[in-house]
């Protein structure tokens, strides 16, 4: 069966993919969402994706632009969505930065209107029970509407709110994408799809879906730690540059939240050294059902435990996690062809700017 029609098909329900689709439906396109479900198990075909979590960083604050400025149009609409949906996805608990020559990053975040301002060692412990022990670095602490977003709660969000406005959503997985005129668009039910335009916003997976599509993404291979916390001031999220940890090269958390378990844990993560790439989705496949490095884990800890010394911790699981990331820092997005739109490369920064991503990449696809 062929289903025609569309002005736009969506390809990728995550966070970049539903949020061009609400776009797209506001602006009265013709729009269908494509994608699959979030699956129970890593057992599965997937694609896996790291936005299904419960918990990532929103920020103003950032260290290159013009990733404070999608932040701040995308936080800006937080609020405007979780209305239209009836879906609470934002708390915005602060945010600790610990870097280097951070200078030029707040005074960035300053005038994107972010309430920032530089703390001693002492002041960070004494607010959050967090020690810093590099003595380079900035410490900077930034308040609402800086925090966390439940990037399941979003997407859900961003669906609702298309659906409203007209999309169609199709949970199905796409085998191939043919380019020309119009696109034809191969289900794996055997199901085909016309439209006119294609945005492909498929994460790290995105890059084998097009025959000639030739674009540089390296998909790197993380694992994300899970711990319970004792009693103890309440957290911020937090980045961190050049960690007190030989294994990692930067790290984040997001304080504790309630996992579908029912536990309340906070999740760590970052880059590891060496990096772990993927060369393929068979890659990212093996690495999910593996589920990530133990190794990894452990420098995750470890590290939570140095930023934490006065904390009961007790480790809880790992998880696997990728990201992909483009070589100029920034997301691919632009036109490819007569019909493709791309919407690449989260680099690890996507989840809060999601919104303002997946409008600029409707907006390209329909100029």
């Amino acid at each position: 069966m062929t289903e025609t029609g569309f002005d736009v098909a969506v390809i990728g329900r995550g966070m970049v993919g539903s949020a061009a689709a609400r776009h797209l439906g506001l602006a009265g396109h013709s729009t269908a969402l494509i994608g699959p479900v979030e699956p129970d198990t890593h057992d599965g075909e997937g694609p896996w994706a790291s936005h299904w979590d419960q918990g990532r960083v929103t920020r103003i604050t950032a260290f290159s632009e013009p990733w404070g400025a999608w932040a701040r149009a995308s936080i800006d609409r937080y609020a405007e969505i979780e209305a239209a949906s009836g879906i609470t996805f934002h708390d915005p608990v602060g945010l600790v930065v610990l870097a280097d020559d951070a200078a030029a990053t707040m005074a960035t975040a300053q005038a994107l209107g972010a309430d920032v301002e530089q703390l001693t060692a002492d002041e960070l412990f004494e607010r959050t029970g967090i020690r810093s022990s590099v003595s380079s670095h900035t410490i900077i602490f930034e308040g609402a509407p800086a925090g966390l977003i439940n990037p399941r709660a979003l997407v859900q969000a961003q669906a609702i709110c298309a659906e409203q406005s007209g999309v169609r959503l199709i949970d199905d997985a796409v085998e191939s994408v043919v380019d020309g005129p119009a696109a034809t668009i191969h289900l794996r039910s055997g199901a085909t799809i016309r439209a006119e335009q294609v945005v492909l916003a498929t994460g790290p997976h995105g890059a084998d879906m097009v025959p000639g599509l030739d674009l540089p993404l390296e998909r790197r291979l993380r694992t994300i730690a899970l711990a319970e916390l004792g009693p103890g001031p309440d957290l911020p999220t937090l980045i961190i540059d050049n960690p007190p940890h030989p294994a990692l090269d930067e790290a984040y958390w997001v304080p504790p939240v309630e996992f579908p378990d029912g536990r309340m844990l906070l999740k760590i993560g970052g880059d590891s050294l060496p990096v772990h790439l993927a060369d393929s989705g068979d890659d990212i496949t093996r690495w999910f059902r593996q589920g990530g490095s133990e190794e990894e884990a452990t420098a995750l800890f470890e590290l939570m435990e140095t930023l934490l010394p006065e904390r009961q911790i007790t480790r809880v699981r790992h998880k696997p996690c990728t990201v992909s990331y483009t070589p100029s820092g920034v997301p691919h997005l632009e036109r490819m062809s007569d019909s493709i739109t791309v919407a690449f490369g989260g680099c690890g920064a996507a989840a809060k700017s999601s919104d303002e991503i997946g409008r600029i990449a409707a907006t390209i696809a329909t100029a």
